[in-house]
């Protein structure tokens, strides 16, 4: 019967958790970006992470539904082309839910490391309704054009380091499921014939 068929991870718990993990994770961010569009859409696309969250919300479903309906096939069965398929598109969505995390999760660390090690200043310092302009060290401008600096110090920092660390645990998430994957199609499942019991009869 199917349910004695392996699955198609050798760790399914384990792969389990992580794409349930991994959800939540892509919940958040995409929570982060729709909350980033609204609140300062001049902000550039790199800082706007919503190209990541939706492919790590896309591959945790498309893993879950492998986990969860696929088996592998045992040795004699006929192969199931589309388990095989199902399986390759998985992991390719997780490759390149991956890369799209640890790019974004950059992108916010490198407006963090400008922010606080090449602004030499912004100005108006203290205004809450006017557009905040930050001079480089190497004397270019950067405006903000929906924030004023409270904001851009206080609330865009606390938000970029959030999508740093939603995003970089993500790129972790989806790089451990490939790895299950790839521990599996490596180690495949040893079938051994099962021992007949040995019974001795004594004949009077």
């Amino acid at each position: 019967p199917r349910k004695y068929l392996p699955h198609v991870v050798h760790r399914h718990k384990l792969a389990t958790s992580v794409l349930i993990l991994q959800i939540l994770v892509g919940i958040a961010i995409t929570t982060l970006a729709a909350w980033l569009l609204l609140w300062a859409p001049n902000l550039p696309l790199s800082d706007i992470p919503y190209w990541s969250g939706l492919p790590v919300l896309f591959s945790a479903f498309i893993g879950l539904m492998l986990l969860c309906w696929c088996r592998r096939e045992y040795p004699g069965m006929p192969v199931k082309y589309h388990v095989c398929a199902f399986r390759v598109f998985s992991v390719l969505a997780s490759l390149l839910a991956g890369i799209s995390s640890f790019c974004a999760g950059g992108f916010a660390l490198s407006h963090l490391i400008r922010l606080y090690n090449g602004i030499s200043s912004c100005q108006p310092a203290h205004s809450l309704d006017s557009t905040c302009v930050c001079r480089t060290h190497q004397h270019h401008n950067i405006t903000y054009t929906d924030l004023s600096c409270p904001e851009v110090w206080n609330i865009l920092t606390v938000l970029l380091i959030a999508s740093t660390a939603a995003n970089f645990l993500a790129g972790v998430l989806t790089s451990t499921y490939i790895y299950l994957h790839w521990s599996t199609g490596r180690g495949g499942h040893v079938y051994t014939r099962v021992n007949q019991p040995l019974f001795v009869t004594n004949k009077l």
